[in-house]
């Protein structure tokens, strides 16, 4: 009589594999900070180009997956795109009843406090669209100590993503400041070097106080990071992050190096200025 072979082990990798393979990949040099540089002749048409991608990149994610997941921030350049997205075409041509919306980063202040990003957007986009309110996650509104705040983010993302080792948005839009950081990352922050939360609050500095932020794990297991820079005071800074040497990476914003999904900067010409190659 033959004896029964014993079935094969699953080779399927836990989330702590799958988490561990993120860290050492992060850590190694395979992955390099190597961006698409989209240049764009004015502000104007920055934000048409990039409200036409955010259009198709929601329809696809509805069509493929049944949902569309966005991380937003805040600044003069997303507020101009979300003004021109509440408008048509892109009222009627966005599936809002299918878009989820989250905050790459936020002021720890109260929902209705000038600074806050939720505000911006809410007065901006949210409140002109047919977006279920279900469907919207603001970040924090200054009631919990700042740490907490972010645990409790973090919370609502696993919950969201319930069953997923890492969240994993369609579309993440980001700025980046003249000091090089992105989201509230900044530089000789230890946040910065977070692997293990997905969120992070903490205390910055007296100017820019309290702060809390996706890390950097998360914004790079995106499917699209969109970068957006316009204007003369970003030229200098651009230049150097995008031209100068990033291993080891001098400016947090370089730590944008997405595993499988892709990188793009999306600036104006005057931004654009100082790089050697036009795009």
């Amino acid at each position: 009589m033959k004896k029964l072979k014993k079935p094969l082990k699953k080779t399927t990798k836990t989330k702590r594999q799958k988490k561990e393979t993120v860290q050492k990949s992060i850590k190694s040099k395979n992955i390099r900070f190597l961006p698409e540089i989209k240049i764009h002749s004015t502000p104007e048409i920055l934000i048409e180009e990039t409200a036409h991608l955010l259009m198709q990149i929601a329809r696809a994610s509805v069509q493929e997956r049944g949902r569309f997941v966005v991380a937003l921030s805040g600044g003069s350049t997303p507020k101009g795109l979300f003004q021109h997205l509440a408008e048509e075409p892109y009222f009627s041509l966005i599936p809002w009843d299918k878009t989820f919306v989250f905050w790459v980063d936020e002021r720890h202040v109260p929902f209705m406090d000038v600074t806050s990003n939720y505000r911006m957007t809410q007065e901006t986009l949210l409140s002109k669209v047919p977006i279920p309110k279900e469907q919207v996650f603001p970040m924090t509104n200054g009631s919990l100590p700042v740490d907490k705040a972010a645990a409790a983010y973090e919370m609502k993302l696993r919950r969201f993503f319930e069953g997923d080792f890492m969240p994993c948005f369609d579309l993440t839009l980001m700025g980046m400041g003249e000091d090089g950081h992105t989201a509230s990352l900044f530089p000789g922050m230890s946040q910065v070097n977070e692997q293990d939360k997905w969120v992070v609050g903490y205390f910055v500095d007296p100017e820019k106080k309290e702060r809390v932020s996706l890390t950097f794990p998360v914004l790079n297991h995106s499917r699209l990071l969109v970068v957006l820079a316009e204007g003369i005071k970003k030229a200098d800074r651009l230049k150097e992050v995008l031209e100068g040497p990033s291993e080891p990476p001098r400016y947090p914003i370089q730590y944008l190096r997405p595993l499988q999904g892709q990188l793009v900067f999306a600036i104006d010409a005057l931004a654009a200025s100082k790089l050697k190659i036009k795009k």
